[in-house]
């Protein structure tokens, strides 16, 4: 927002020059964007933060606060306003509020035999360097007023209004009604809804209010008689009405920050006394003030020594009444404490001072804050509680980063095309009430999709792609919507076998579950036919599992449907596994059985087993498991086999690496082709082949 250097000085004295007082206004107060030097005068470009728009926008807001801050005062300004007494504003005017939310304060003056013309050239300039267009006298005075004190104003041709007999017009504060439209002084039309409000005639559209005129009721070379507007209307509405209409303007960058209304009388005196000056108007005798719902100054108790404590430094209770005086407001002893308390009453303008800690800052910066030493602050250092939740998010994440899996942070959002993609039905999916655009309609339903189609995506680059992530679910129900966290791993690799990452992403999930602490985890088919349907739509039908642990089901793991991937044009096979993390981590325990290692060497032993196509990895282990004893440690499955022979047959071949050791001696082979022996003979009684 442009200031204008000679019109600050003139306010109040200080004796900075420009580059001085951008410094000193940097350091203190606003940030100074950028100086311009204009005809003999220095156009200052003052960044506003959005809470001191209402006492800062004006000249001079600026120059009180420059003068609170250098501790000197504003030059006085004697200006007195002379009205016609032979004339009443209640013979010309009436103004009615529909909705007091929208107007909180309409106050106006009338003027009679105004001369319309040319500004004179240092009101001109003055418009000029503040980035403002010189129209005429009238409206060049409205404009300079606003520069000044802050408060837009607008002026109406009086005898444009409601062009029927009536001597006593009306301005009326309402919403458009349907269909309506306007014609702005720049004139372009508008189309208005419900959420503008108008300054009207009661039934002609007269300005946008809080934003533009209208060319309705401009002032022309021809206009005698005059309406001077100054209100205050909802900063809401006004910055609702400016987004919507795409047009922002010099009063709405003001009132959509909220304006102080007990300013809008000073206002339109201030403005009737100068355009008295520029056309020899009279100005008639009364004001019209409607003020529905008045606002006060508010009281806050300020504490001293909280003050101290806050800023670092003791200062004594009369500084801080002195520094608060200085910044307008008003300050007295608290009359039932000690002089610790003052009881500080903000001007109603100051709409950023709400609480003591507005008034610590306030202070602060009278003090200057060069004069507060840096400190380390004292207080006592307590660890927050563990969020469990949180804690068992990054152990897994360690766990899948640590399996070479990498960290993908997705949308939760998808589209009908996307849903479809996956077969599922949109009903299921949460309907968002403002989407951004198509693809953002819904929230994700399975979070599992995402996963699948941003590694759909990656192999179009990569052989092999492994994410993984945490996100919400959300399923639309009949009254309500149910979400809960999901936990996603999918491995997309171009091999065209495609078999072994569905057992790769197996062996994930166990060192996962037992770095959690979880030893009682298992898988099982889909049995009935609804769970196996609803899982085939994702899933391929005969490559898919549930995830259980103990006796609860918490997810499922599989390989992603061909024609889903067909769809989709994926370039290879993607397996998946998507588990209910909420139900996971209440699972997991931090619990740890350590065990010595063993000083004896172990001995690895390969058997092959040939068992029919529907017969389960964890069947056979567990057989094998059985029937070693304890100094079997580990049996691990590292080849699946399947040629078109023994795919006719419905059989497949499954080899398993088997570790023996024992902690106290070492195994002979003996003691090893022992047990190896018992293994194939409980495995051949099952009715399998085994290859040594």
């Amino acid at each position: 927002m442009k200031f204008s250097y000679n019109w600050l000085k003139e306010l109040v004295p200080f004796k900075e020059s420009p580059k001085q007082l951008a410094e000193f206004l940097t350091m203190r107060a606003f940030e100074i964007e950028s100086m311009e030097k204009r005809r003999g005068d220095v156009a200052l470009d003052i960044k506003l933060p959005s809470n001191r728009v209402a006492d800062a926008s004006g000249h001079l807001g600026m120059a009180r606060e420059i003068a609170a801050l250098k501790g000197i005062r504003i030059t006085k300004r004697v200006s007195r306003i002379k009205e016609n007494k032979k004339q009443k504003v209640s013979e010309f005017l009436k103004v009615k509020i529909e909705n007091s939310d929208d107007c909180l304060r309409y106050t106006a003056r009338i003027m009679t035999d105004i001369t319309v013309r040319q500004s004179p050239k240092w009101l001109r300039e003055r418009l000029d360097i503040c980035g403002l267009q010189s129209i005429n006298n009238i409206v060049d005075a409205t404009n300079y007023v606003m520069l000044e004190l802050g408060q837009p104003l607008h002026a109406f041709d009086l005898e444009k209004l409601n062009r029927k007999p009536e001597k006593i017009k009306t301005i009326t504060v309402r919403r458009p009604r349907k269909g309506e439209q306007i014609e702005t002084l720049d004139k372009k039309i508008y189309e208005l809804s419900p959420d503008v409000s108008l300054i009207t005639d009661g039934d002609t559209p007269l300005a946008i209010a809080g934003i533009k005129g209208g060319q309705a009721s401009g002032i022309t070379e021809h206009t005698h008689t005059i309406i001077l507007e100054s209100a205050n209307f909802d900063p809401m509405r006004v910055r609702a009405a400016s987004q919507l209409l795409r047009l922002k303007t010099d009063a709405s960058y003001r009132f959509e920050h909220g304006l102080d209304p007990n300013e809008t009388v000073a206002a339109v005196d201030r403005l009737a006394t100068l355009i008295q000056k520029l056309s020899e108007g009279k100005i008639v005798s009364g004001i019209i003030d409607v003020y529905p719902k008045k606002v006060f100054a508010q009281k806050i108790i300020f504490s001293v020594s909280d003050a101290n404590r806050l800023l670092g430094i003791e200062l004594d209770p009369a500084f801080y009444q002195k520094a608060l005086t200085r910044t307008g407001c008003t300050v007295v002893q608290h009359r039932v404490s000690n002089k610790d308390r003052l009881v500080v009453v903000p001007p109603t303008i100051r709409r950023d001072l709400a609480i003591p800690e507005d008034l610590i800052e306030e202070a602060g910066r009278i003090l200057g804050y060069e004069q507060i030493s840096p400190q380390l602050p004292e207080f006592a250092t307590v660890p927050a509680p563990r969020n469990d939740k949180r804690y068992w998010e990054d152990r897994v994440r360690d766990c899948a980063i640590g399996s070479g899996f990498t960290e993908s942070m997705l949308y939760a959002f998808t589209s009908e095309r996307e849903l479809a993609q996956f077969f599922i039905d949109p009903a299921t999916a949460p309907e968002l009430a403002n989407p951004l655009s198509p693809e953002t309609k819904y929230l994700v339903p399975r979070m599992l999709i995402k996963y699948v189609s941003s590694t759909v995506e990656n192999l179009r680059n990569f052989s092999v792609v492994k994410i993984f992530g945490t996100g919400k679910n959300f399923t639309a129900l009949s009254k309500s919507l149910d979400e809960h966290n999901a936990l996603v791993l999918a491995y997309g690799s171009r091999d065209i076998a495609g078999k072994r990452e569905f057992y790769e992403l197996k062996g994930v999930l166990a060192g996962m579950f037992e770095q959690l602490g979880i030893d009682d985890y298992g898988y099982g088919d889909v049995l009935t036919t609804e769970e196996h349907h609803h899982a085939a739509k994702l899933f391929h039908p005969y490559r898919v599992a549930h995830i259980n642990i103990g006796n609860e089901r918490i997810g499922m793991i599989g390989e992603i449907h061909p024609a889903i991937l067909d769809e989709m044009k994926s370039r290879g096979r993607v397996v998946a596994a998507e588990i209910n993390f909420d139900l996971l981590w209440k699972h997991a325990q931090d619990e740890v059985e350590f065990r010595p290692i063993s000083k004896y060497p172990a001995v690895i032993r390969d058997i092959a087993v040939v068992v029919p196509e529907n017969t389960k990895t964890e069947v056979i282990q567990d057989i094998i498991e059985r029937t070693a004893g304890e100094l079997l440690i580990d049996a691990d499955l590292f080849d699946y086999f399947q040629d078109e022979e023994m795919r006719r047959g419905d059989i497949k071949n499954l080899a398993f690496h088997l570790t023996f050791q024992s902690p106290d001696r070492t195994l002979t082979d003996t003691e090893i082709e022992k047990l190896i022996g018992k293994i194939i003979a409980a495995l051949e009684m099952q009715g399998w082949e085994v290859r040594k």
